[in-house]
């Protein structure tokens, strides 16, 4: 879609055209009126147009003038081809249409394709983007505050990248998403038992920084983690684990926590397994089940399904990371019944237990759903008698979930024999 002609009645209209629903480009045109009037104002909004810059082109302009307002004004009246280059080399992963040098409003009507980056531009561009950044990474450059990793990079760069800063892959496959591509998934690990888990598309050769994450737990030595830019999270053994999106600049973020000097964990067991502490390794038709069912349910699915198939991908992990996780090679089972147990104490828990059965093809074991019910059960009434203890209240009566048995028949087929 070509982006609409400027309407020239009112600066108000111009404004509302020229932003693009982006606060910060409205931003941007107000300090302009501010500083240098309507009239020039209006003057410089029609040069931005005839260059095809607006909305997030605009922001992504300030910035390049260092986010001053004298500087961007200078730069609109005195603008050079390298700095259209500069500015697409920027925008072309967030807006569709490319600045142009030589140009007009009534041009990109006639030839609207030459103003939308084609998807062999866009490619280039991301290339020599990721060249870059790898090589300042690699290189020992100080590093961009919009690069490491992040927003663009090709997996053979940022495999380099992983490597260089210690991780080992010791789990590979490829499966194919929705749309018939083929992605890669990858788990790396390094000497603190860090997990890195990375997922990128084989042709085109792009890794998906989106889908990728890097998981630390610490015995934490520090009460203050404002300077930490990732999701944190504690235990009840007081555990600290750092979960980072690969899209947050994953390695800044890295070096700020290896630099607190907390203690890994020495030997990770059974409880650590989890989604906010160490994930399990994940299967191909989970990955897919996921993708095809991306909600509660269907993620609630996949990371049970996870547990229940672990000991088949854990002999498909090198030996080092086969170490790591043989604490739960045992008991991966055990932990999947007690996740389903946990669901069924919430409203869609019957229907999770289903689609575990109906849409993975697994039968689940009546005699391990009790069992798991009465672990849970016990741990309830554990909690509540120290409870009861603490604050001395005895009016309180014991939760009790009366309908547990009830719902575990619902969901068993006493005509299937049970698989595991």
């Amino acid at each position: 879609m070509n982006r609409k002609p400027l309407d020239f009645s009112s600066l108000a209209a111009m404004i509302k055209e020229m932003s693009e629903d982006s606060s910060a480009a409205a931003s941007v045109i107000d300090e302009l009126i501010q500083t240098k009037g309507e009239n020039i104002t209006f003057s410089l909004l029609i040069i931005l147009d005839d260059l095809n810059i607006r909305g997030t082109q605009i922001q992504n302009f300030y910035k390049m003038c260092g986010q001053n307002i004298e500087k961007f004004y200078e730069k609109i009246i005195s603008i050079e081809k390298k700095d259209i280059e500069k500015l697409n080399s920027i925008s072309f992963s967030i807006n569709k249409y490319k600045a142009v040098f030589e140009g007009t409003s009534k041009d990109r009507l006639l030839t609207p394709e030459k103003y939308i980056f084609t998807d062999e531009e866009r490619n280039k561009l991301r290339n020599k983007k990721s060249k870059d950044m790898a090589k300042d990474i690699l290189d020992d450059r100080p590093i961009k505050k919009e690069l490491d990793l992040y927003p663009s990079i090709n997996s053979k760069d940022a495999l380099e990248i992983i490597e260089k800063y210690g991780f080992t892959c010791g789990y590979k496959k490829t499966y194919e998403n929705q749309n018939k591509q083929k992605i890669i998934y990858r788990v790396f690990y390094n000497e603190f038992n860090d997990i890195l888990y990375t997922h990128s598309l084989e042709n085109p050769d792009i890794f998906l920084w989106g889908k990728s994450k890097l998981n630390i737990i610490r015995q934490p030595n520090h009460k203050d983690y404002k300077d930490i830019n990732c999701n944190i999270y504690s235990n009840a053994k007081g555990v600290v684990s750092y979960n980072i999106d690969l899209k947050e600049k994953p390695f800044t973020e890295y070096q700020k926590i290896l630099n607190r000097k907390e203690e890994p964990i020495k030997e990770i067991t059974p409880e650590y397994y989890d989604s906010t502490l160490i994930p399990v390794i994940e299967s191909v038709k989970a990955i897919n089940y996921k993708e095809k069912n991306h909600d509660y349910k269907g993620i609630a699915v996949s990371n049970i399904y996870n547990l229940l198939t672990f000991p088949e991908n854990y002999y498909d992990l090198d030996e080092n990371l086969k170490k790591i996780y043989k604490p739960l090679l045992n008991y991966s089972e055990t932990k999947a019944y007690d996740e389903i147990i946990y669901e069924l104490n919430a409203e869609d828990g019957i229907e999770i237990a289903k689609k575990i059965q109906d849409a993975l093809g697994i039968n689940l074991d009546k005699r391990k759903l009790m069992k798991a019910k009465d672990n849970y059960q016990k741990k309830l009434h554990q909690k509540f008698d120290n409870f009861q203890t603490k604050f001395l209240n005895h009016f309180i009566e014991v939760p009790e979930n009366k309908d547990m048995n009830e719902k575990i028949n619902k969901i068993i087929d006493k005509n299937n024999v049970p698989n595991f």
